[in-house]
């Protein structure tokens, strides 16, 4: 070649470097784009003998000019980057508006709980009331104004969602477009890579990885890329889509399907980085967090609100009502459950789900799945920790009934096939969900139903608190207005006492079940009632008393007797709250004439029972002798071996305390033996007290050890025999006397109810006025008898007198006992009958006794979930399966100091309580109290709200943190692919200098050339 070929490949490869870099200078600032430069290499030179000459140079291609590995590196560093930040500037959103005073939810919680508070302090005071309830609505619009805030940043989310999917599927079509492209121009004549098409393929992959995490592979000049769990997005020339639909799991979160001619899957929760897998994983982190956490509080406020609300008296003088809407409404309850999209056919499934326990609840929500075989399994998975929490068997039978974490699943009705999935979101919509539902202010109920007051003859120091309340769910709140019965606490000694129904406040019954004899610790806060709502009693029989006295030859003894308890078994039965399955515990055998303490003693040994014993004996109608024996008898009397009526002479006896009654009366009578009871230092030691009403005399044992009763006296006689005084007034003619003895008549205290069966005295019956039961019959009544069989009687004929009707039914009684006795019968305060027996027991006319040993009553409170059988069926004290009756009141009273006998306590209904703020202090106190996750040690509302506020600020935080980091990284990697493959204008703009230099000195090359041309022409 000659010099002016040489010359002009030169200038020509020159020319081409200008123009490359010219180019670079032009798209210096295009996204993506890489810079160029020729490739050059020299011709081939020609062997000239001498050696090889050069041809000069060839312009081989143009190169992009770039690094893989660090273009990938790159976009890893986009998908981690937009994910990062995606997540962060949704939940900064969020962390605003909890924490920000003028949106947040605390602020109106303190204006609401102050206004409360105000109406406690006043609460007959109407504005004070006023300003409740607009604090209560001011509460409630914020609940929802934050609520819908959160909800409408789902529906944000969910359109962000689709958006990206749209750009995801158009980047993917442009992708195949340009690898179609690519290839294409790659398979011309010139067989040159195409560099720009390079740039804008790679600029698509690079804005694809800011949308989803992407994985790609070059085969033969296109890229594959694939997506999630290796789903193929492009494919050469091919791309699939992606598509928002209703969730898998939850038709109200768009999940993202890939659809391909060969897959339609769901692959929502396979994309881990980019922007989609920012909103999705902000959508199930941080604003479900948000969502379930304020859900959570509205639930627990409107509960804890409702339920005491519930609990008090408004202004007149009725049971409050739902202070906000009650959100176990049916209504809302059916839409917390949602079935998968790909359950079975028919998806006829109907689920409630109810807020039984807020306190338990947490911020998670569940998958109730079907894992099979068939439809015969569940199982229901928290959420946020993946466990299991209950799984059992489904009995198709409904309604079914599961509770977990404070919440009840109700399936109602439905068909269940193995995979079959549910979401439950029970927490979702709460906060929209309250509302108020009082309107007037006298609708606040700020006091209590139930009152108590100390009687002004109390003579000890004891005084009662005025009661918290617990529940309306109990027989004494059963008419709204009263209370049913009222009550009263009647101290028998220093440490025992009993509640008793004072429907009528001049003869307190016993209540059903009896709370006679129980324990008090003078000087100690002691609690009145019960607080487990599922705690029962079930109370024994007394001991039967024997057909006659067992005759004590020589005297008084204290050699054991049988006491009238037959030997029996208990078998307690116990249910596991949490599965429902009942065990049986190990059956207990007591003794026959064991004593009521003895058998209390091994009942206690059984977890979660407390057993009570106490033994009564009554003595009434005594007689004393009227005609004197010669030798005269005297009328003695021994409690458990201790004589009770001798005569002290001796100033220094140590029998009696200081006070007793020295004199023994001709006439024995109640009164006196009470005293002497009383006063007797080792009957006191014994716990064996007396009462006396004039008439009767009652005998207990606190303990329920055995009462052994003994006698001595003269023998009733029907026959006056020889010639003793007579009495004045008394004929000398008279040659027949009756003489009554020494006797009394004698009870366990035991009273038999008798229940009609038919018949209607319309509450008529009374112990004042008659009844005619000759018509509107037949009067038909049923009633237990000591032997253990049911007797029934019936009543007829016109009777004048309440003793009349009384009279007649007794006697009917008396006819049905299989042993001697006397039958005494009792009208209450609402007309029902009841009987008790009386049998004799007489003076001997000699040195013997007459014995009567009296075994006691057992009571026995059962825990909730307890149940008790016993056998035998007939004979024991508690004959059979005993009815659990419940202890539950609904309320509780605190009693302190130190009362004494005789002091009395009334429990009656709240009348003309306007003024009373114990219900409001309650409701006030709502604001302090842990109600709610008392499982992890319990939180206020405030406190759970305050948690909330700094769960999502921590959130927000680490997202910063983390989005600060991912960008730095990013930069970094964006830097050092820059410095290779971006444009440098000052390195573009020398290399211009150079290939300019270069370019006129090849022209120079062909001006010389064309001179020597020239010249050589000139020569010629």
């Amino acid at each position: 070649m000659s010099l002016i070929g040489t010359a002009i490949t030169g200038l020509k490869a020159q020319q081409e470097a200008l123009k490359t870099t010219g180019h670079n200078i032009s798209n210096a600032n295009t996204p993506g784009y890489s810079r160029q430069e020729v490739v050059l290499s020299s011709a081939n030179p020609l062997y000239r003998g001498f050696g090889y000459i050069g041809q000069g140079v060839n312009v081989d291609s143009v190169r992009r000019i770039g690094n893989q590995f660090l273009q990938m590196q790159l976009n890893a560093d986009t998908s981690s980057y937009n994910h990062l930040q995606t997540y962060r500037e949704q939940i900064e959103q969020v962390d605003r508006i909890l924490a920000d005073d003028r949106t947040g939810l605390q602020p109106q919680l303190d204006r609401y709980f102050a206004a409360m508070q105000g109406a406690a302090d006043n609460p007959a005071y109407v504005p004070s009331r006023d300003v409740v309830l607009g604090e209560a609505q001011g509460l409630v619009d914020r609940f929802e104004t934050i609520s819908r805030y959160l909800a409408d940043q789902g529906n944000v989310v969910n359109s962000q969602i689709e958006a990206a999917v749209g750009q995801v599927n158009a980047i993917a079509a442009g992708i195949a477009q340009l690898n179609e492209k690519i290839v294409t121009a790659q398979g011309s004549a010139t067989a040159a890579p195409p560099n720009d098409l390079y740039d804008k393929r790679e600029e698509l992959v690079r804005q694809l990885s800011e949308l989803v995490d992407i994985d790609v592979i070059d085969v033969d000049g296109t890229v594959n890329i694939a997506i999630g769990n290796g789903n193929p997005l492009v494919l050469k020339y091919e791309s699939a889509r992606l598509e928002a639909v209703p969730g898998l799991k939850d038709p109200f979160k768009v999940g993202i399907k890939f659809i391909s001619k060969v897959e339609n899957t769901e692959i929502t929760d396979s994309l881990n980085q980019g922007k989609i897998a920012g909103l999705l994983d902000f959508r199930e982190e941080g604003l479900s967090t948000a969502i379930n956490s304020l859900g959570r509080i509205a639930v627990a406020f409107t509960q804890e609100t409702n339920q005491t609300h519930k609990l008090g008296i408004d202004l007149e003088g009725r049971f409050g009502q739902d202070f906000f809407k009650d959100l176990n409404d049916p209504e809302l309850s059916s839409g917390r459950v949602f079935a998968f999209s790909d359950n079975a056919l028919p998806n006829d499934n109907l689920f409630n789900v109810n807020f039984k326990d807020s306190s338990l609840l947490t911020t998670s929500d569940y998958t109730f799945n079907v894992p099979g075989p068939e439809n015969s399994r569940y199982e229901i998975v928290r959420k946020d920790t993946g466990e299991i929490i209950q799984e059992g068997g489904l009995s198709n039978e409904y309604p079914q009934t599961f509770e977990f974490d404070g919440l009840e699943l109700v399936i109602k009705a439905g068909t269940f096939s193995q995979g079959d999935s549910f979401t439950i979101a029970p927490l979702r919509n709460v906060a929209q969900q309250m509302e108020l539902m009082l309107r007037q202010p006298s609708e606040l109920a700020l006091g209590y139903p139930m009152k108590a007051n100390t009687s002004l003859s109390n003579l000890g120091s004891g005084t009662i608190n005025q009661g918290a309340m617990l529940s309306r769910d109990s027989n004494a709140f059963a008419v709204d207005g009263t209370m049913s019965p009222p009550l009263i606490i009647q101290f028998e000694s220093e440490n025992r006492y009993s509640v008793l129904d004072n429907s009528d406040p001049g003869n307190p019954r016993p209540l059903n079940p009896p709370m006679e004899n129980l324990t008090f610790v003078p000087g100690a806060v002691n609690t009145i009632f019960t607080d487990d709502p599922g705690e029962t009693m079930v109370n024994s029989w007394r001991g039967r008393l024997p057909f006659k006295p067992e005759i004590g030859y020589g005297g008084p003894t204290t050699i054991p007797m049988e006491n009238g308890i037959n030997p029996e078994r208990f078998s307690f039965y116990r249910t596991n709250p949490d599965t429902g399955v009942e065990t049986k515990e190990p059956i207990i055998s007591t003794l026959g004439s064991a004593s009521a303490k003895e058998i209390v003693q091994q009942l206690n040994q059984v977890e979660g029972v407390e057993a009570r014993a106490y033994t009564e004996v009554k003595i009434a109608n005594f007689t004393n002798s009227g005609t004197p024996y010669d030798p005269d008898n005297p009328f003695e009397i021994w409690v458990n071996g201790k004589e009770i009526t001798q005569t002290l002479n001796s100033l220094n006896q140590t029998t009696y305390m200081e006070g007793y009654p020295e004199i023994v009366p001709d006439d024995m009578g109640p009164n006196f033996l009470a005293d002497r009871i009383n006063h007797h230092y080792e009957l006191q030691q014994l716990g064996i007290r007396a009462e006396s009403d004039g008439t009767t005399l009652t005998i207990v044992d606190e303990s329920g050890n055995d009462i052994l009763i003994e006698m001595r006296g003269d023998k009733p006689q029907p026959v006056i025999t020889g010639a003793p005084v007579l009495p004045p007034g008394i004929p000398a003619n008279i040659n027949a006397y009756i003489d009554p003895g020494d006797t009394f008549m004698l009870s366990t205290g035991e009273e038999w109810p008798v229940e009609m069966i038919s018949g209607d005295t319309q509450g008529k019956i009374n112990n004042l006025t008659g009844y005619d039961f000759s018509s509107d019959g037949p009067y038909e009544f049923k009633m237990y008898l000591p032997d253990g069989r049911t007797g029934y009687v019936e009543l007829t004929g016109n009777h004048a007198t309440g003793e009349d009707v009384k009279d007649e039914i007794a006697s009917k009684i008396q006819a049905l006992l299989d042993s001697p006795g006397h039958v005494k019968a009792v009208i209450d305060e609402r007309g029902n009958f009841s009987y008790q027996i009386f049998m004799s027991v007489e003076g001997t006319g000699n040195q013997n006794v007459s014995r009567v040993n009296v075994g006691g009553q057992v009571d026995i409170a059962m825990a909730d979930g307890l149940r008790l059988k016993t056998d035998p069926m007939v004979g024991g004290i508690f004959n059979g399966t005993p009815e659990a009756k419940s202890t539950y009141m609904g309320f509780q009273f605190e009693i302190s100091g130190r009362p004494v006998a005789g002091d009395e306590f009334t429990i009656g209904w709240n009348e003309n309580g306007v003024s009373d703020n114990r219900n409001a202090l309650d409701l006030v106190a709502i604001e302090t109290t842990d109600t709610v996750n008392v499982e992890d040690g319990g939180m206020t509302l405030t406190e759970s709200y305050s948690q909330t506020v700094e769960q999502i600020g921590t959130l927000t935080s680490q997202a910063q943190i983390r989005s600060d980091a991912s960008k730095a990284v990013l930069d970094k990697t964006t830097e050092e692919l820059q410095d290779i493959k971006g444009v440098n204008l000052d390195e573009e703009a020398a290399r211009l200098i150079e290939f300019q230099a270069a370019y006129n000195a090849n022209a120079k090359v062909i001006s010389i050339a064309q001179e020597l041309f020239d010249s050589l022409l000139a020569a010629v």
